[in-house]
């Protein structure tokens, strides 16, 4: 009997010592790292952020790390500035400083007047409109947004953090600048109106096969690449958020704005 006892207590100290040993192995969880900081890997990510942030960054109140790994996504991940930027005359295309584009076999270097403060043209023709009326309308151009902080800090317009995880994990429009065209809207057009909406209708790419039926969504945006962002992480969005909250504010309240898109290039600095 006493050597059973024994035996369940060692079999017992094995078990009790195999579950500290697991938690040991185990306890370093994702979620307690993140609460200690970050790993080894995101720690490098963040370090790279900031070695390729183009512009000086305002690191007040800001949360260093989320910084440092929102620049990482959005410089060298998604290319945010690729097409949230006016790009530099004479080209307009390239988002470098002149004599310093990368294409041309020059060093690279991001033109920082013109960085993620939007106003890329991608027009409209054959990518979200449907041509419609005698004048083929397909909707108003549709032009990328400025993405600096306004004169509160909050990026993308004064965006506040829930506004912007629901524009990138939905696509929401939320300033509605390009609505779908309504049934009156779409007379208006046959008679050669071009009013500020996006024309949906069927487009006969193929006499010979049934027509394709275009009905893009005007309360979405149909450009911006949301549905590859909403994949990402809450930590990840909010890194976005808090390093566009940190870049330079790019004032262009007193610009021309775009034809029937008042609001995409707008943004106020304060003094």
């Amino acid at each position: 009997m006493e050597s059973q006892r024994i035996a369940k207590l060692t079999v017992g100290s094995i078990v009790t010592l195999g579950a500290i040993f697991l938690l040991g192995v185990f306890g370093s969880s994702p979620r307690v790292q993140a609460q200690n900081g970050p790993d080894g890997y995101e720690a490098s990510l963040i370090d790279e952020g900031f070695e390729i942030a183009p512009v000086q960054l305002n690191l007040a109140g800001k949360d260093r790390n989320l910084v440092g790994l929102g620049s990482y996504l959005v410089n060298a991940v998604g290319d945010c500035n690729g097409c949230h930027t006016s790009g530099a005359a004479p080209l307009f295309l390239y988002p470098y400083k002149t004599g310093k584009n990368p294409y041309f076999h020059q060093p690279a270097k991001i033109d920082p007047a013109a960085y993620l403060n939007g106003g890329a043209n991608f027009g409209t023709l054959g990518i979200v409109g449907t041509p419609t009326g005698t004048n083929g309308y397909a909707g108003p151009a549709i032009i990328s947004r400025n993405l600096t902080p306004d004169k509160n800090g909050r990026p993308e317009g004064g965006r506040t953090l829930s506004e912007f995880m629901k524009i990138m994990r939905t696509g929401a429009d939320l300033d509605h600048i390009h609505p779908t065209c309504t049934a009156d809207q779409l007379v208006a057009i046959q008679g050669g109106a071009t009013p500020n909406c996006i024309p949906t209708g069927p487009i006969v790419f193929d006499p010979n096969q049934p027509p394709y039926q275009n009905n893009p969504d005007g309360n979405l945006l149909q450009i911006m690449p949301w549905p590859t962002f909403s994949h990402m992480t809450d930590h990840e969005l909010e890194a976005i958020y808090e390093y566009l909250s940190a870049i330079p504010c790019i004032d262009n309240t007193v610009s021309t704005p775009p034809a029937g898109a008042p609001n995409e290039l707008r943004n106020d600095c304060g003094k």
